[in-house]
């Protein structure tokens, strides 16, 4: 009963840790740390890239390692990711940007987490979605 609880609170927080680490390797590491704001269209991009890779391989760990529905597990690396993107927008001052173009980020990051999860359970990861078809008979 309570390996299927630290399963759950594992993928939460290592979904966030893989978002954490591609976040920052993609903005600081390749994109150099600066604003993105009002620079080239290829750097707006390059931005949107980091956060679509990143959201979606979070998420995607995320289904892997908890129990049941990927899904599921990936809305739950939302919990500490909603967290941080409120210390960001309203307590974080060193944006340079406009608040929507910060939001906006933040819920790109966001949808892609939860389009990880469901390619992760599309995709069957460790064969959670064909196991559970089969053991009902479908």
């Amino acid at each position: 009963m309570i390996f299927p609880i630290v399963r759950g609170v594992a993928a939460m927080f290592v979904g966030y840790g893989v978002i954490v680490l591609f976040t920052s390797l993609g903005f600081n590491g390749v994109l150099g740390g600066r604003p993105l704001y009002g620079d080239s269209p290829l750097l707006l991009v390059a931005g949107m890239l980091v956060a679509v890779i990143a959201g979606l391989v979070g998420g995607y760990t995320a289904g892997l390692i908890g129990p049941g529905r990927a899904l599921l597990n990936a809305s739950l690396v939302l919990v500490p990711l909603v967290g941080d993107t409120i210390y960001v927008l309203f307590f974080f001052k060193r944006s340079t940007a406009p608040f929507w173009f910060d939001a906006l980020a933040a819920a790109t990051l966001m949808v892609c987490t939860v389009g990880g999860g469901l390619l992760s359970e599309l995709s069957g990861g460790r064969g959670k979605t064909k196991n559970r078809s089969m053991r009902k008979g479908y």
